[in-house]
């Protein structure tokens, strides 16, 4: 099961251990495990909770997981940005894309990534969902935003 959690309520907790794969806002976990720093975040949601591979959406900074024991961060890429609404959507709806093709962890991220800075290149929430192909261009030739914090991993 895949999940995108943003908000922090009574109980959420008790969600977690039915959850494969947790991808959360930056704000959500650090409210939820009381750790500030990342990588401490995405250990303790693993152990802690059990969820095999938690991560977290870092808007522009593109995104970083805990995947079988191992920190992946995949930098987000250099667009135009007319309009951020529908980012996170649509990089959950790659995500699943991704993983259903059975895409191995680092091509999942770069490709959620890369469809989620396209739609940011138009004005509305899923105006610009792109095909494959645009994405595969933009991983391939796109800069990235990389963020010293998250590239250590």
């Amino acid at each position: 099961m895949l999940a995108d959690l943003d908000t922090v309520y009574k109980n959420v907790e008790k969600l977690f251990p039915h959850i494969d794969y947790l991808i959360a806002s930056t704000q959500f976990l650090p409210a939820v495990t009381g750790h500030a720093d990342p990588f401490k975040v995405l250990e303790n949601m693993s152990r802690v909770y059990q969820v095999p591979t938690p991560g977290m959406t870092l808007g522009r900074d593109g995104a970083l997981i805990y995947y079988k024991g191992k920190f992946l961060y995949s930098p987000g890429f250099v667009v135009e940005t007319v309009d951020t609404t529908g980012a996170g959507d649509v990089f959950h709806g790659a995500f699943s894309y991704a993983l259903l093709a059975g895409w191995d962890m680092a091509r999942v991220l770069d490709f959620s990534n890369a469809m989620a800075a396209l739609n940011c290149t138009v004005l509305g929430a899923r105006g610009g969902i792109m095909p494959l192909a645009a994405a595969e261009q933009l991983m391939t030739t796109g800069q990235r935003h990389a963020n010293p914090l998250y590239a250590r991993a």
